[in-house]
């Protein structure tokens, strides 16, 4: 019996199309079954398309684009997208709601309490512990997570990480599995030896660059990386810092290199369409995250053929750096783990960061070990291997 005849018509819900991680996730799925003869449809609770799908209709519970929107007005949305949820099951015969993303893990189960026919399958994208800190709305959520995620029929935790986190908070994993995230990795080779066009940036042969991707808030910590290059300017007078994203705190952190003098050396380059080939032609790629859900750009950076150097932090780098290691191990103040396909230091520690960073700055062997390895790592985030494990899952 083949997956389709097993799955019957399968559902990809999300928030929307936005762009962020967990996003292409769906999207590189939904168009890995597309690929592979499943019947789908991709489904999202808001329009705000930033995501395209090629030759595919998009079907849409809301006009709402949830950009303007309040975290009480979307909480207080949900009941009524779980009904149109259901009447969309009904109507175009699923038999399985596949769901990404705290919110449409929500409507999906919601809807199945509410007496929808179809099977459920939600993918955890994050690490819902750290609500604990965030007011009322986190609480709120702490609450949905806490009541509906147990009766999922199918749970997938990116990480083992995340599985753990879950149960930090008694919610019941024993129908969890762990499935990385999936990467289309030929894509991403090929756009990371695309030209690099004057107008984009000009990297200079005879200087070295560190490079990071993602949002510039506060749980990614963006200005320890500012840190690390200044505490580096004396004895590496020629290396630069990219940070390809955009957010709250760019302002904050221009001013921080203003007030730390290294203005021509660290270059906001915003959201670009092709963060690969900025990557692939950086020294070393950093990551000083407080948390992440799963690292995806840590395993681009693999990808792209970069050395990383990245925190500790829950739950993603230590499985994708150091696979086979517990998940659970803490390093000391001051400490770096030399791992199988990257470096990891503690949480918060700019000192050990900036040690590890001159280390490899320093040996062009270990970047190039690093450099050389990546790629055989990320293999195992390859789409069709992710896609596979999800439908052997589902079926």
């Amino acid at each position: 019996m083949n997956s389709q005849q097993t799955i019957g018509r399968l559902c990809v819900l999300v928030n929307s199309l936005a762009g962020g991680g967990a996003e292409k996730v769906a999207l590189t799925l939904f168009e890995e079954y597309q690929k592979q003869g499943i019947e789908v449809v991709f489904l999202c609770l808001e329009k705000n398309d930033v995501h395209l799908i090629n030759k595919s209709d998009v079907y849409y519970l809301s006009d709402h684009t949830g950009q303007d929107e309040s975290g009480a007005r979307k909480f207080f949305s949900l009941l009524s997208l779980a009904i149109k949820l259901k009447n969309f099951v009904k109507q175009e015969q699923i038999t399985f709601v596949q769901s990404h993303i705290y919110r449409a893990n929500y409507v999906n189960l919601l809807a199945w309490k509410l007496g929808s026919s179809h099977l459920v399958q939600i993918t955890n994208h994050g690490i819902a512990s750290r609500y604990h800190g965030e007011g009322l709305l986190g609480k709120v959520n702490l609450f949905l997570i806490q009541w509906l995620y147990p009766v999922a029929g199918q749970l997938v935790c990116p990480s083992a990480g995340m599985a753990k986190d879950l149960a930090s908070l008694d919610v019941s994993v024993d129908v969890a599995r762990v499935i990385g995230n999936p990467f289309a990795i030929d894509d991403i080779l090929s756009q990371s030896k695309e030209n690099m066009e004057a107008a984009e940036f000009v990297f200079q042969l005879d200087r070295q660059y560190l490079v990071s991707v993602g949002r510039l808030d506060r749980v990614k910590h963006p200005e320890q990386i500012i840190q690390v290059l200044h505490n580096l300017q004396n004895k590496h007078p020629k290396l630069e810092l990219l940070l390809l994203g955009t957010g709250r705190e760019e302002k904050y952190l221009r001013m921080l290199v203003d007030r730390l003098s290294i203005n021509g050396r660290v270059h906001f380059l915003g959201h670009v369409e092709n963060p690969y080939k900025f990557v692939s032609r950086s020294d070393i790629f950093i990551s000083a995250s407080e948390f992440e859900g799963f690292s995806n750009v840590i395993v681009e950076a693999l990808i792209s053929g970069t050395a990383v150097v990245s925190t500790d932090c829950p739950s993603g780098p230590r499985e994708i750096l150091a696979p086979g290691s517990k998940v659970d191990l803490v390093l000391t103040p001051g400490e770096a783990e030399y791992a199988a396909y990257g470096v990891l230091v503690p949480v918060g520690d700019v000192p050990a960061m900036t040690l590890a960073i001159a280390n490899m700055l320093n040996d062009e062997d270990i970047r190039e070990k690093y450099a050389n390895h990546g790629l055989r790592r990320a293999m195992d985030f390859g789409k069709e291997n992710i896609a596979r494990r999800y439908l052997e899952y589902l079926s």
